[in-house]
């Protein structure tokens, strides 16, 4: 019965789409690059409006830009190396992603967040997929 069950199943798979992650990669990567665009060039009035220090808003913004670049550069290195890269700018964009949501919706719960701030949501989540997946996403 195992056998008909195998079968069955590898006679109704669906092709896998090499550069499926791309549909993920691009705009995640564009979202991010758009946003440290946004910082720069530093000026303190800018963090201070957000209650932050320059030394925080310039990391932000240049980790966003590593982050970034790193996410399309690692896709396109098809190695470990690339891997790594591709891994190590997804835990990037996670953690900023999250330290948005801390100083931006640090008032309220889990539920306003996931209802009002699907954006910030998405980013984290593709991330996190990029960080724990690699390439082989």
């Amino acid at each position: 019965m195992s056998a008909v069950v195998s079968f069955a199943r590898s006679r109704f798979e669906l092709p896998a789409v090499q550069w499926a992650d791309w549909l993920l990669r691009l705009p995640l990567a564009a979202i991010i690059l758009q946003q440290a665009s946004y910082k720069l060039p530093l000026n303190a009035d800018d963090a201070a409006a957000y209650g932050l220090p320059l030394i925080l808003w310039g990391l932000a913004a240049f980790g966003e830009l590593a982050a970034g670049a790193g996410l399309l550069v690692g896709g396109l290195i098809r190695n470990w190396f690339g891997d790594a890269v591709t891994r190590l700018a997804g835990l990037g964009i996670a953690i900023i992603v999250a330290g948005v949501l801390v100083v931006a919706y640090a008032a309220p719960p889990i539920v306003e967040i996931l209802l009002y701030n699907q954006l910030h949501v998405m980013l984290l989540v593709s991330s996190v997929f990029f960080a724990l997946r690699g390439n082989r996403a």
